[in-house]
């Protein structure tokens, strides 16, 4: 089962921005103890979703060209 770090951390926004340490996100609840915890879990989603698409796009090439001259 894939973690929808996307969801999760719409949730730690909200909850963050209303004031509260619990949250609830695909039938999980977690409260947390602070909300540097909760900053630190909203920045591992980040990384989480950051590692995501950077696995799905291509990577960038370069053409060189020699010219003997």
């Amino acid at each position: 089962m894939a973690i929808d770090y996307a969801a999760k951390k719409e949730a730690l926004e909200e909850a963050l921005l209303g004031g509260e340490l619990t949250v609830e996100s695909d039938g999980d609840r977690v409260t947390y103890r602070s909300f540097a915890e909760m900053r630190r879990a909203i920045e591992y989603c980040d990384q989480q979703l950051a590692a995501a698409s950077s696995s799905t796009t291509r990577p960038a090439t370069t053409v060189a060209e020699f010219d003997p001259s």
